[in-house]
């Protein structure tokens, strides 16, 4: 049973070759909850993240989403993943395709939703993110901001239980950061579950309710944002906050 947790990891080991890049993992995510996990580069956020969904799968350990186990391989888990929306660093975006049409094309072919279903669902969410005057672009005549928020957008349509974010803002100019930002914490304000590995240390402190601290595959500290940001735990985590704040 999951005890209330809409996530859960236990004993999770990741092996790329002979590149141990997660050692033993556990972590558990409720609802509501926006989990900030930082750390080096190298540190295992991302395979972590993707762990999460089984885009990586773990070679020990089992996940859960709820009562069903991603890890059982009797699971269908394309079904499981539509309850998991994911935000990847690159957009992802369709060329040919506008930025409402990227969003519908999941809802036809994943979801069978009609024409108009699909069509009022995207420009919901296009308007969520702040991006409905710009339904009808290509992602060419977008800003690497506007694509990303209408990437979020598309995963947001889905109607996810829970958001997964990976590093969505760092191949975005930093004046282009702040408006993916910005329709982050207005999710995290509206109650999304999420999970944000980041490297923007502001929204880690101000927005997210949990952090984790990973270095060399482990999860060396975790525990109210604020507090480990003004009172580090853990050598690693104190060393790690110095060189970046």
């Amino acid at each position: 049973m999951n005890g209330g947790s809409l996530l859960r990891l236990e004993g999770v080991h990741k092996w790329f070759g002979e590149n141990h890049v997660l050692r033993g993992i556990d972590l558990e995510i409720v609802p509501q909850e926006v989990l900030a996990v930082i750390g080096p580069s190298g540190s295992g956020k991302s395979t972590l993240l993707r762990t999460m969904n089984l885009l990586e799968e773990p070679n020990e350990g089992r996940v859960w989403f709820e009562d069903t186990e991603l890890t059982d391989v009797r699971t269908n888990l394309n079904k499981v993943r539509t309850h998991l929306g994911i935000v990847f660093q690159a957009f992802n975006l369709f060329p040919h395709k506008t930025a409402v049409q990227n969003i519908t094309l999941a809802l036809h072919k994943v979801l069978g939703l009609g024409n108009e279903e699909a069509g009022e669902r995207a420009m919901q969410e296009l308007r969520h993110v702040g991006m409905e005057h710009k339904a009808n672009e290509y992602p060419g005549r977008l800003s690497g901001g506007q694509q990303q928020r209408v990437a979020i957008a598309r995963a947001l349509a889905m109607r996810p239980k829970v958001m997964l974010f990976d590093e969505v803002t760092s191949a975005l100019d930093p004046e282009l950061i702040q408006e993916v930002l910005d329709v982050m914490k207005r999710l995290a304000e509206e109650g999304m579950t999420m999970v944000v590995v980041t490297h923007e240390m502001g929204f880690a402190r101000e927005a997210a309710n949990k952090m984790v601290f990973m270095d060399e595959g482990q999860i060396v500290e975790k525990g109210d944002p604020r507090a480990m940001f003004d009172r580090p735990g853990n050598e690693r985590l104190r060393k790690f906050l110095s060189r970046i704040l």
